[in-house]
């Protein structure tokens, strides 16, 4: 369904609101380019120096998107070093990215104490004008705004309530935009940083123990210098292209999830929300979403979490799956075990084995190409930078959205 026949009554809905907020995150981000190439010229010239990228992994949202991702650096995230002797003059040229989305956040504002005093440079991501954060942000060796203060709700639904949420998409936004100048800051250098390849790709695993735990820098691979602003303007334009596509083509059927969702709600029945990737399981059922959603982690590959699913999911049970490339062939036979009925949500498979099934409730494509990583780099043989945390993220705050404004019709006094 395109934008020609997408009822009317959509282009105002709150799930169209929330995508034209991210819009203009985008917008607004790629005008405002100059911190993240100064800060980037600092990360380059600390990594050569001997630092590495650190992203706690159980810092909210963003450590866990910009750690092992396709297109991420091999050398973010703890212990991910090219050697391991580094002298503590090298040590106290790590770069540390903190995430605020949303408090509390008492446990990061104490490790970055810890980090500032061994000579780390910190850089921080979140709602610069939120009290707890606002007069300490100039004390972070650079601070990205997300744009909201206490509240980083973007959609009003009527009578004072708000809905969809935005920090921790500014907040992956700004970190990938880092990530993109960082890297054309090392190539002004003469430097081209080890990358992950997708492991969706048959050769992914056999790229990364090439490099991890081995290599700082690519000698194989001439790679020329990068215009200030060119990688991270690419990436902003990939991540705008797929918003503007779930909004012209996908928000019917996004619309129609949360009117399942909702359904299930008033029959007194939680929605599995059975999620893949790294950054799901820091926002799904964390806040409003709680009183719909039950997360369930599977990466069908692992035996555990395959085994989780089926010991957690009622028979029957309506299932949110929040996927990765195409519908991994160890799904269905566990949906269909719990005679679930499925929404499914992923992006692009070549192979028609892994296409989601024709018999689930939805399915909903969110766009972005096999392996992930989106934006091509000369002289450098895959891509960079991945688009799917976010999209993600977008799409189940799309849904969750809608999911809040039918609460409020059904219970207008609550």
């Amino acid at each position: 369904m395109n934008a020609q026949t997408a009822e009317p009554s959509l282009d105002q809905s709150p799930a169209a609101r929330y995508l034209d907020a991210v819009l203009r995150l985008c917008d607004k981000a790629e005008k405002e380019l100059d911190p993240y190439v100064a800060a980037a010229e600092t990360m380059a010239d600390r990594h050569i120096q001997g630092g590495t990228f650190i992203a706690w992994w159980g810092n909210q949202c963003l450590g866990p998107e910009v750690t092992g991702r396709a297109g991420g650096f091999i050398n973010m995230g703890l212990g991910r070093v090219w050697k391991k002797d580094r002298t503590e003059a090298e040590k106290s040229n790590d770069v540390i990215f903190v995430g605020f989305d949303w408090p509390p956040w008492t446990k990061d504002l104490a490790l970055v104490e810890k980090e500032k005093a061994r000579g780390a440079w910190v850089i921080g991501f979140g709602p610069r004008r939120h009290p707890d954060l606002s007069k300490t942000a100039a004390t972070y060796g650079a601070f990205f705004d997300s744009g909201y203060g206490a509240d980083d709700r973007v959609v009003e639904l009527g009578d004072g309530e708000l809905s969809g949420h935005m920090n921790h998409v500014a907040n992956a936004l700004h970190g990938w935009m880092l990530s993109a100048e960082t890297v054309a800051a090392l190539t002004r250098r003469g430097k081209m940083p080890a990358m992950w390849k997708s492991y969706s790709f048959p050769d992914g695993k056999d790229w990364g123990g090439r490099y991890l735990g081995k290599v700082q820098f690519h000698e194989e691979f001439k790679v020329p210098p990068q215009p200030a602003g060119v990688l991270a303007k690419a990436y902003i334009g990939q991540i705008r292209a797929l918003v503007k596509k779930l909004k012209s083509e996908e928000l019917p059927k996004l619309v129609q999830a949360a009117d399942l969702i909702a359904a299930e709600q008033q029959a007194g029945r939680k929605t599995v929300v059975a999620w893949a990737g790294h950054m799901p399981g820091s926002y799904i059922g964390k806040r409003e979403d709680a009183v719909w959603a039950q997360p369930i982690e599977l990466h069908p590959f692992l035996e555990n979490q395959r085994k989780a699913f089926l010991a957690r999911t009622a028979e029957g049970a309506l299932v949110l799956r929040l996927g990765y490339h195409g519908e991994d062939p160890e799904c269905p036979p566990l949906f269909k075990e719990k005679k679930a009925r499925v929404i499914y949500l992923c992006g692009e498979h070549p192979d028609a084995a892994w296409r989601p099934a024709s018999d689930n409730a939805l399915n909903i494509p969110l766009g972005w190409e096999f392996g992930d990583a989106c934006v091509a780099l000369e002289g450098y043989p895959i891509r960079l930078f991945p688009p799917s945390g976010i999209i993600q993220a977008v799409a189940y705050e799309v849904i969750d959205v809608e999911v809040r404004a039918k609460q409020i019709q059904e219970n207008p006094n609550e």
